[in-house]
């Protein structure tokens, strides 16, 4: 008691899962053993078979086996992320270590519950691997291991703590698995059963099963919630900065819980990534790359229905392999909830309203290989009415979202630049992507000559739209005529104004010739 689980042991330099030690250990193995990066020993169970239990001599340190073996979920989208998020402590995280502690002292059960997702078993294995990593011995068994022989192995041994670790308790409960007998013999050779259980059947196995109420009566519960308190969402905050995935838990997580985003996100992302296959769900695809396109450029709200109807049809060939899926069964697809947490796409306030889930959008702008979204689709951006969001803020989000591609070079970029710049009254902008544009590509003088003409700009103008009208454009020429006819009678009027006999004679047939407006 009185030792702080919120740092590792102080007496020793403490090794994190993940040290390669390659080594199997017990039981029957099936299949290949594989090395990604390390490896822990571990024990594959063979299920129901008596007497197949591996020696305690066999069993790994917590420190030997990686967080994956204990069944706890990998949060990683992308290969170059860490498996794992940093931990971020709990706010009963002080009391389950002191548990784990008492009970790798004197024996006992201790169950981490909760509602689903809600991090049960990250932090029972954090508890764990605090308190024990160098010192306990772990044994976790597959559902349905014959346990009944376990007692006599640990019989007269003084070398442990040993720990039984029970993830999903309901499925070792009852049977050959843990009863209230075998749980009284492990307490008295002091073993600890660290276990998870849901709410759902802790509340089922307490009170609605006579034999398995006797076990969980005698059970330390340690309840949590995927809904986080203040002092945990600070402590989230404070981590944020170090990890992406807890900043896009901390910030886009909406109605969901901070683990349930955690757990869900790789799973939406792998799921929305392969639905692109034209045998899956190709329009339900990207119907949410539309939604997640929206978010990641700055339109940030839940969008029209109708919007993501226009935008999904903008992804060039991709559109022909969602011939085969009809726009409701890509709907339905794509809103389906999933783990029961969330869909892909998530209802908005408003009736036919629709956001990407947070974790699509974070990790769509990290993914590296994320094309930009199609320019036109800003073009119906502004035309369709998006409650919450202003058009200055619209244009200030295309704005932002262009602003890369155009200083890069991208010549559509920058003519869509010039035409939200123009729509925000920014003319200096506005005059500065329509002469870029017009610069890296001549085809488009006529809108640079027209642009600057029109506020003013004159000199500048007349050799964009002499361009313009070298290569035939007519509509350009004329313009280009009216403003050389009206800087010449400038200039004749100047020189006539200072005596000079010639520029009186010209500007006279300028100013009488036929036809001349009056």
């Amino acid at each position: 008691m009185g030792t702080s689980w919120g740092a590792p042991e102080a007496e020793t330099e403490r090794e994190r899962p993940g040290s390669t030690h390659n080594g199997i250990s017990g039981g029957a193995v099936v299949g290949n053993v594989v090395q990604t990066g390390s490896i822990g020993s571990f024990y594959l169970g063979d299920g129901g078979h008596a007497g197949g239990l591996p020696a305690p001599d066999d069993w790994p340190r917590p420190d030997e086996l990686l967080p994956f073996d204990f069944g706890v979920r990998m949060s990683r989208t992308f290969r170059d992320e860490p498996d794992l998020t940093p931990y971020v402590e709990r706010d009963h995280d002080v009391r389950l270590g002191n548990l784990v502690w008492d009970g790798a002292e004197s024996g006992g059960l201790v169950v981490v519950t909760g509602e689903r997702l809600s991090g049960k078993t990250r932090t029972a294995y954090e508890a764990l691997s605090a308190g024990l990593s160098r010192r306990g011995k772990v044994f976790a068994p597959s559902p349905g291991t014959d346990l009944r022989t376990l007692p006599a192995l640990l019989r007269s041994r003084s070398d442990g703590p040993y720990v039984l670790w029970l993830d999903d308790l309901e499925d070792h409960l009852g049977g050959h698995g843990l009863t209230p007998g075998l749980l009284t013999q492990l307490i008295q050779q002091r073993v600890i059963v660290l276990a998870t259980m849901s709410e759902k059947e802790y509340e089922k196995h307490r009170f609605d099963s006579a034999t398995n109420s006797r076990v969980l009566a005698r059970a330390e519960t340690v309840e949590l919630s995927s809904r986080w308190s203040e002092d945990e969402l600070s402590r989230l905050m404070k981590l944020s900065s170090h990890d992406a995935r807890l900043a896009g838990a901390l910030n886009r997580r909406g109605d969901s819980g901070v683990t349930q985003y955690l757990a869900v996100g790789p799973d939406l992302w792998a799921r929305w990534n392969r639905a692109r296959r034209p045998s899956a769900h190709p329009r339900g695809h990207l119907l949410v790359r539309a939604a997640i396109d929206l978010a990641r450029h700055g339109i940030s709200v839940p969008v029209p229905l109708e919007l993501l109807r226009a935008i999904h049809k903008l992804y060039g060939p991709e559109i022909a392999d969602a011939s085969s899926e009809s726009f409701e069964d890509a709907l339905a697809w794509a809103t389906e909830t999933r783990h029961g947490v969330t869909g892909l796409l998530v209802a908005g306030p408003e009736p036919g309203t629709w956001r990407a889930y947070g974790s699509l959008v974070a990790d769509g702008a990290r993914c590296p290989d994320m094309a930009p979204m199609p320019y036109f689709a800003w073009g119906f951006a502004m035309d369709m009415g998006i409650d919450g969001m202003s058009e200055p803020e619209k244009i200030t989000a295309a704005q932002a979202a262009l602003l890369p591609a155009a200083e890069k070079g991208d010549i559509d970029a920058m003519l869509w630049l010039a035409v939200f710049c123009e729509d925000a009254g920014d003319v200096v902008e506005a005059a500065r992507w329509y002469r870029a544009a017009a610069d890296a590509n001549s085809s488009y003088a006529y809108l640079a000559g027209d642009y600057l003409a029109e506020h003013g700009s004159v000199l500048e103008a007349i050799p964009y739209l002499r361009t313009a009208a070298e290569t035939g454009n007519r509509t350009s020429a004329a313009l280009l005529g009216r403003l050389l006819r009206d800087q010449a009678e400038h200039w004749l009027r100047v020189a006539a104004g200072d005596g000079d006999g010639a520029a009186v004679y010209e500007l006279g047939d300028l100013l009488n010739r036929p036809g001349r407006p009056s």
